[in-house]
């Protein structure tokens, strides 16, 4: 496993989300939740594919912003569907340094 830098710390502020895209063309985001708390996620929707880092953080969950389904930041569940198919891929983040990188395979 590598470590990808995908931006400086200061840049991803409580409630932001930093896009970005990981050195084999995969989207990724980066947001900084309320309690400071750094997530990182695939920057497509998995119902279809829509852009989930121009969506809305809602406490830990994110909206996507073209069929505003929501998903857990935390587990990666599609949020109030009950048992679903469609789960968010989560990445490891670090917060070193005044950098923040993801995990990548």
């Amino acid at each position: 496993m590598s470590w990808t830098m995908i931006c400086r710390s200061d840049e991803v502020l409580a409630g932001s989300i930093k896009r970005k895209r990981l050195p084999n063309g995969d989207p990724v985001a980066v947001a900084r939740l309320q309690d400071e708390r750094l997530v990182a996620f695939h920057n497509e929707c998995p119902h279809f594919r829509g852009p989930l880092g121009v969506g809305a953080l809602h406490g830990t969950e994110i909206v996507c912003p073209w069929h505003f389904f929501r998903f857990d930041l935390i587990t990666g569940k599609a949020a109030g569907l009950g048992e679903s198919v469609m789960k968010l891929k989560l990445y490891e983040v670090r917060e070193q340094d005044g950098e923040v990188a993801v995990a990548c395979d």
